[in-house]
């Protein structure tokens, strides 16, 4: 395995449209990361992300068959496969000794979470959770000036991701429609980006969650917006907005934390702060960064140097509980 500084070779199992982005990271660092083999149910699929990577001949249509087959080929997988897979991967990854990249959620049940911790565990390899929007940022400022004490003890904070996603048929959702595949409706999907934002940036044990969900748009057997109330362990109440019913709302951000001594509020590259007293926020405007990029640079850094990611397995559990739970207090919705 690539322990040592050089390329960490992956291979990318799942490649749908979120390995295109995963894919485009890595084009942009081919002296720390390259993808050797890929697989796919559907031939089609790997040949666009072949020719998107310049030429990948190890191809494979079953996970299983390329850890017998071409074990030595790589150091770890990139899995970008529907929710249901996500774990059964995982394990497999874990058992023939790979790091391992998982796009969220890690998996779709507690149980499952479990066996997965102990596997990485017991292997010793990286698990990196890919949780994109921890490198936007705002994000990274605000948990930045948060630790730093420079708004005070964090009292309330807001994570909220919502678009109007186009009204298709439940047919184009394909498995996302389906509850058992997806593993919920549009929580544990778009609703786990400002999730794991949340857990980020309050950084405190979960106590108690509480949640209403609806679905106004979208032909899914799941909600297609959720509103879940949070409260942490260290006294902090945290709020999730996510939905792909309507857009975010007007004059509304991102991520918005109040704390004793000020606020933080922004979205992407923009974060304002408004100190007590202050009549305006001051405006603080970064480099566009490209989320996906960030994360698989990361990843690969973390494999190299046998160093924890920023989010890991434990991360990756403590997210899907709160998912599971909000869905569960909002049950018959």
């Amino acid at each position: 395995m690539a322990t040592n500084p050089g390329i960490v070779r992956v291979a990318l199992i799942g490649c749908g449209s979120i390995s295109r982005a995963h894919v485009a990271g890595a084009l942009k660092h081919p002296g720390k990361i390259r993808y050797t083999a890929l697989c796919d149910v559907l031939p089609e699929r790997m040949e666009e992300r072949s020719n998107q990577l310049g030429g990948v001949s190890l191809r494979f249509t079953d996970w299983k068959q390329m850890f017998k087959s071409a074990k030595k080929e790589f150091d770890a997988v990139d899995i970008c496969l529907p929710h249901h897979l996500h774990g059964s991967a995982i394990m497999d990854a874990a058992a023939a000794g790979k790091h391992i990249l998982c796009e969220k959620p890690m998996c779709t049940s507690l149980k499952q979470a479990d066996e997965i911790a102990a596997a990485i565990s017991k292997a010793g390899v990286i698990y990196m959770s890919a949780h994109n929007q921890l490198f936007m940022p705002a994000v990274h400022e605000a948990k930045r000036m948060i630790q730093a004490g420079e708004i005070g003890r964090v009292l309330w904070v807001r994570s909220a991701d919502c678009f109007r996603a186009p009204m298709i048929a439940r047919q184009n959702w394909g498995w996302r429609a389906n509850l058992i595949n997806q593993g919920g409706g549009e929580l544990i999907d778009t609703g786990y980006h400002p999730t794991y934002r949340l857990l980020y940036l309050v950084d405190s044990p979960v106590v108690e969650v509480r949640s209403v969900m609806g679905r106004y748009l979208q032909e899914i057997d799941g909600e297609d917006t959720a509103s879940v109330q949070v409260r942490f362990a260290n006294g902090t109440i945290g709020e999730i907005l996510t939905s792909w019913a309507f857009p975010l709302p007007y004059g509304t951000h991102q991520i918005h934390i109040i704390g004793e001594e000020g606020q933080l509020f922004g979205s992407d590259n923009i974060l304002y702060h408004l100190p007590v007293g202050w009549s305006e926020p001051a405006k603080k405007s970064f480099p566009q960064v490209d989320t996906f990029e960030q994360e698989i640079l990361h990843f690969a850094q973390c494999v190299r140097e046998r160093k924890r990611p920023i989010h890991s397995v434990q991360e990756g559990r403590s997210v899907l509980e709160v998912i599971l739970k909000a869905t569960e207090d909002a049950k018959g919705w």
